[in-house]
């Protein structure tokens, strides 16, 4: 995982270059190059390693793919400075978010000006979506290979989207269920994450073989990488995260811990949390009966439990998938580390 990322960070890095050298107007450039330190600036890089993965499967990795694979990458650019502008976020991976990068640095810090950041954060993510699909269609693969893989990303923006249509407006309606919650975390986290990754690589493969082993692998793994990232969101550390962990709760999210523990709780402890998910800033002593009741209430262990079945059962689908066995079982360890994370 190392070499992979190593060797992805050289290629992301050297495409990023040419697009800050390429950029002859000085605003432009600068902004192209907030878009470069921003998406080099932490990250696992997991989507790109399963689109090598999924390339790997049928056919033996070589630079094109590594190139290719850059698409996954910046799309993760893409959706986060939106993503942060949604959820007013000020931190990310230990650093402020883009929009409020673009204030401090073109206006100071000061008070004014802070939506004018915001459209220009907007259109830097609009030019990392170009990107995308730039470094995807020149990678060097057959014409017809490539249009299909640059269909499959775009279906994987699309339903992105209709996840997160969902996902903010459910903080707006009391009629929301763990049935929906599953369901965002699929369209908005499974696809564009892990389930699409794979499958541009194998659409790049040119292989013939039967891969919805592969999807349904990647859909379970999708979704247990993100019913971590929620536990995380609550439970992990601060500093390790690089955001607030009160985050989640403040942005009103609810997550599997949430409604469970709402489900499974007294009146008063459901009613408790409701209230805290509307007040966009949360106390302390607030913050820590929620993670207490989500403890008590047995949502952590509902969770936990949850996220574990998931993990095996991915283990499971990709067993059954024709492949490369390296490449599987490389694919088995990371259904764990996924579930291991502390990030």
């Amino acid at each position: 995982m190392s070499k992979m990322r190593s060797t992805i960070d050289q290629e992301l890095a050297a495409f990023l270059d040419e697009k800050v050298q390429n950029s002859l107007d000085p605003v432009i450039r600068k902004i192209v190059e907030m878009i470069k330190i921003f998406t080099l600036s932490g990250g696992k890089r997991l989507r790109p390693i399963f689109t090598v993965c999924g390339y790997s499967l049928f056919s033996r990795a070589d630079k094109r793919i590594y190139r290719a694979a850059l698409s996954t990458e910046i799309s993760q650019t893409y959706f986060l400075i939106q993503d942060d502008i949604m959820d007013q976020s000020m931190i990310r991976r230990g650093r402020p978010t883009f929009h409020i990068d673009v204030h401090n640095l073109l206006y100071s810090g000061g008070e004014g000006m802070k939506r004018h950041s915001e459209s220009i954060a907007i259109i830097a993510s609009d030019l990392a979506d170009s990107y995308c699909h730039q470094v995807l269609l020149n990678s060097g693969f057959d014409p017809d290979l490539l249009v299909r893989a640059n269909l499959e990303l775009t279906s994987i923006f699309e339903t992105t989207g209709h996840g997160q249509l969902i996902d903010v407006n459910s903080s707006n309606t009391e009629d929301f269920h763990v049935r929906d919650l599953i369901k965002v975390h699929l369209w908005k986290t499974a696809r564009y994450t892990i389930e699409g990754p794979l499958m541009i690589g194998a659409i790049l493969s040119g292989t013939q073989k039967t891969v919805h082993k592969l999807s349904h692998f990647g859909y379970a793994l999708g979704l247990a990488f993100q019913l971590h990232d929620d536990y995380l969101g609550l439970f992990g550390d601060e500093k390790t995260l690089g955001k607030s962990v009160k985050s989640d709760i403040n942005e009103g999210k609810k997550t599997l811990l949430v409604l469970k523990a709402i489900e499974n709780s007294s009146k008063p402890d459901a009613d408790f949390i409701r209230e805290v998910l509307k007040s966009g800033n949360v106390s302390d002593s607030d913050f820590n009966r929620v993670k207490r009741i989500v403890e008590q209430s047995g949502s952590l262990d509902y969770s936990i439990s949850f996220t574990n079945k998931l993990s095996l059962s991915a283990k499971k689908y990709i067993g059954e998938q024709e492949g490369d066995t390296e490449t599987k079982n490389f694919l088995k360890w990371l259904a764990d580390y996924i579930i291991k994370r502390n990030q």
